[in-house]
């Protein structure tokens, strides 16, 4: 017998033991049914997850335990992405563990990641997360290493790899290169600096305006627009540069903008991407005049300094020398590291030697092959499509960091050829290995490669990992591509685009049939949760007061593609539910003792008991096509509708009596325990743990291992008739309980007598109304009673009507009590220009009387109650 109180902590722990002892959830490739592959995100190694990874992977979840339920053999395997600047962080400052003592600074971060990553499988089992665990993958390990390392050898013998000194997106905070979806514009205040430039003649001078005048040292030409009148007597001259006393050559080119500033601009390199595409396109002098970790290189005193001390310095000397006209404060774009929200440092555009994977040549090509996969929500192709369409750089695949995946290629001194490492030496790393034969050159001095790589070219081969791609044919091509990818929608630029360039490039094909994409979880105020902002939720924090079940209905809430808040309250909600969940549960395994309902045959059933039982099916139906939409939010708020409302609240109070006085009680038995059964079938995706209890302590007898195991819900019966008797039957005990309700009756006092006035079918009900409502005497009349009614009161919505009416709201008022019949009658009518609700309207009170007597009346648009 289940318990009296629903006890959810002991419950999941219970059930997450058991799962996972049982291996209920592992795969196994020669079981029958369609396999469903999921191509989980692995996350950092943090060390803990937060609300966004709650909602994640209780979306994967409920996913794979649906599909399961629908006869897919799923095959959902979960990895951690363990290389990353963090941890080198962590390692470097709070173990005291330099960078230069390379091998005992990986070592740690293998060491520290181990931890953070057993951490994280503890909290995503806390949550019912419940991947294959016997499947799990760690970038760091020898054998993934091995795969990355082996696709971008294929990669450059392709001629899609390649080494080249080119201007790069630098951090000097990270002091590292960054690919261009790592860095992002933001607005920030600055300053503008009119400077005047005097030209070689001796005679003029043009003036220029720009943000940057630290990058003076490093000008090599001026520019303004050939369409801009102003300037066009300064083509073809040459301007030196105050403080350097350095010639560069003034240049006219479509690519400034007239209104800003002066019309003038000067080109530096590198300054931002239009400084590049100039020093090509008119074959410029390169000058460096930053330093790696962000400091001048300018000679003039200013060596040394920082990017903001020499603006400061070249400015204030700038005036001294009378050249700085003015400064004016402006709001402009910058260009930061976004991707790591504790830096948000500027980005510079240094010239160095990098590894670069081709993106620009093949954009138009992922485009298509995007176009191949079915999104949801399909809006969210638009994301791909435009961050795609705009690339214009080639993906900077080299990091200049320790913990990561070597970039695995020597340089010979000899001969300076690139040598890749050979597939059968594999994984190698080059910072402590040599290659296993002499360069072609015959040289035997190499110079390993000391760069690893961008974490992103570990995740972007996850499809490829899961399905043992080059270790086990048979498996690889039972099991890619993947049938879904779900992921959240800031990460389609990177996560996605890389996924789908690299094993497009790999195998031919797309990674994916299909993907989900999900949005961000705000702060209970609705904003980014920032530490700044004071509205981070800590996963610990909800998990502490309310189980996972109720956690769970949280994150399925959202709505795909949506940004999603955190909110207490649906927590709350979502808890209530669990309890009225166990409650009817409990309720009807107490009936259902010595019960034999073998022989019960639909024919048998009564009216209310037809009506149920089509409404489940209605419900099924919808929940099926809804979730293979992957439209959880809506479906969840159905199922607890349903049991809420129609089960509780109005069949279990409709067929009480016939539970306590034998009467047709086999058959409530039966449709009760068919409820059930089929309920928590379908709600059991969302609250696994909950409806694995109950099931096991009630359809135990199923012979099954787990309900996470047995069929989804397909129950189909429905009677028309029998549906649209049921529903006004609801309504009218609905409507008697709430008037004893309201006028402070015991709601199981008897009634003396009601007539029933209404034009609908009725046949067959008259015995749930009387018994269930207590009524005496019931009369059932077919028609429209002589009854008189007046209009009291009609009470509006003022927080409806105000918001939405504003001046009108007197005249929205005077309209409601004027056409509150019709209103009652067609819900939604449009009087003048204005559309009236039935939702504008609190309550409406009425007197009734008969034959000059008051009288107690209850009116619905469908039917008339005269209480006697």
């Amino acid at each position: 017998m289940l318990d009296k109180n629903y006890d959810g902590k002991n419950i999941e722990k219970k059930w997450q033991s058991y799962w996972h002892k049982e291996e209920i959830f592992n795969f196994n490739l020669e079981k029958g049914g369609k396999i469903y592959v999921v191509d989980t995100p692995p996350p950092f190694t943090s060390g803990s997850l937060h609300m966004g990874h709650v909602m994640d992977f209780t979306w994967i979840d409920f996913v794979q335990r649906y599909k399961r339920m629908r006869g897919f053999n799923v095959y959902c395997p979960q990895g951690f992405d363990c290389h990353g600047l963090p941890t080198e962080l962590k390692v470097e400052h709070e173990f005291k563990i330099s960078k230069e003592d390379t091998e005992a600074f990986i070592e740690k971060c293998k060491e520290w990641t181990v931890q953070c990553v057993e951490r994280m499988r503890r909290q995503m089992t806390d949550i019912g997360y419940f991947p294959d665990w016997s499947k799990i993958y760690l970038t760091m390990k020898p054998e993934y290493i091995k795969l990355i390392q082996e696709t971008l050898i294929d990669f450059y013998k392709k001629g899609y790899l390649y080494r080249e000194k080119h201007p790069i997106l630098w951090c000097p905070r990270c002091m590292t290169a960054l690919a261009k979806a790592e860095v992002g514009y933001e607005e920030r205040e600055g300053m503008l600096y009119f400077i005047k430039i005097p030209l070689d003649d001796g005679k003029e001078h043009v003036e220029i305006a720009t943000t940057r005048p630290e990058l003076l040292p490093s000008c090599v030409g001026v520019f303004f627009n050939p369409k801009d009148p102003r300037y066009e007597k300064f083509k073809g001259k040459n301007a030196i540069l105050p403080i350097f006393g350095r010639k560069v050559p003034i240049l006219s080119d479509d690519g400034v903008d007239m209104s800003f500033g002066t019309g003038v601009v000067y080109c530096c390199t590198y300054g931002d991407e239009q400084d590049i595409f100039w020093q090509k396109k008119y074959n410029l002098e390169i000058i460096t005049s930053l330093t790696d970790d962000g400091k001048i290189k300018a000679g003039k005193n200013y060596d040394g300094l920082s990017i903001k001390e020499a603006r400061k310095a070249i400015s204030s000397e700038l005036k001294d020398l009378g050249f700085l006209i003015k400064e004016e404060k402006i709001s402009h774009r910058v260009l930061l590291h976004v991707e790591r929200g504790s830096c948000k440092s500027p980005i510079e555009l240094l010239p160095m030697e990098q590894y670069f994977i081709k993106v620009r040549d093949y954009k138009n090509h992922l485009i298509e092959n995007g176009k191949k996969i079915d999104w949801y929500p399909d809006y969210m192709y638009d994301r791909f499509y435009d961050w795609t369409d705009s690339m214009d750089w080639d993906w900077i695949i080299s990091r200049q960091r320790v913990f990561g995946t070597p970039v695995p290629f020597w340089k010979c001194e000899d001969c300076d050829a690139l040598i890749p490492a050979k597939k059968e030496w594999l994984p190698v790393d080059p910072r402590f290995d040599l290659p296993k034969e002499k360069c072609k050159c015959g040289s035997n001095n190499f110079i390993g490669e000391s760069d690893v790589c961008d974490c992103w070219i570990d995740s972007s081969v996850t499809p490829l990992a899961i399905s043992m791609y080059n270790k086990d044919e048979d498996f690889f091509s039972k099991t890619y591509p993947s049938s879904l990818r779900p992921q959240g929608y800031e990460i389609i630029r990177t996560w996605f685009f890389y996924t789908l360039l690299r094993c497009n490039f790999i195998t031919g094909k797309n990674p994916w049939n299909e993907t989900l994409i999900h949005g961000m979880v705000a702060g209970p105020d609705g904003r980014k949760m920032s530490k700044s902002l004071g509205n981070v939720i800590e996963p610990d924090e909800p998990l502490g007061k309310y189980c996972a079940d109720a956690l769970r209905q949280w994150a399925l809430l959202a709505s795909k593609g949506e940004d999603f808040p955190f909110t207490w309250k649906e927590i709350e909600h979502g808890s209530r539910f669990l309890t009225k969940l166990w409650n009817v549960s409990r309720f009807i395994e107490m009936n259902l003792s010595d019960s034999r309902l073998e022989n019960i045959s639909f024919d048998s059933l009564t009216i209310s008991d037809r009506w149920i039982l089509s409404k489940l099916t209605n419900l099924i139906k919808i929940s099926r096509k809804e979730l293979d939409d992957y439209s959880f939010a809506f479906v969840l708020k159905e199922i607890r509708t349903f049991l809420w409302h129609e089960v509780a609240d109005n069949y279990i109070e409709i067929v009480k009596y016939r539970l306590y006085n034998d009467i047709k009680k086999e058959e409530a038995l039966f449709t009760l325990k068919t409820l059930l059964r089929n309920i928590l079938g379908l709600i059991s995706p969302y609250t696994p743990h909950i409806t694995e209890e109950i099931y096991n302590e009630l359809f135990a007898y199923e012979g099954i291992k787990s309900i996470h195991l047995t069929e989804y819900p397909s129950f189909d019966f429905y009677d028309k008739e029998s549906f649209d008797k049921g529903e006004i039957l609801k309504e009218i005990t609905a409507s008697i309980r709430r008037y004893k309700s309201e006028n402070k009756i015991p709601l199981n006092a008897p009634l003396d007598g009601t007539i029933i006035y209404t034009e609908r079918n009725l046949e067959g009900t008259n015995e749930d109304i009387s018994q269930s409502m207590n009524i005496s005497k019931l009369e059932i009349k077919n028609g429209k009673p002589d009854i008189d009614e007046t209009i009291l009161e009609v009470v509006p919505k003022y927080e409806v009507i105000g918001p939405k009416f504003g001046k009108d709201v007197q005249k929205i008022k005077r309209l409601l009590v004027e056409n509150i019949s019709e209103i009652e009658k067609n819900e939604n009518i449009t009087v003048e220009v204005f559309e009236l609700s039935r939702n504008y309207i609190e309550r409406v009170e009425r007197e009734f009387s008969k034959q000059g007597k008051k009288i107690n009346v209850i009116k619905d648009k469908n039917f008339i109650i005269e209480i006697l």
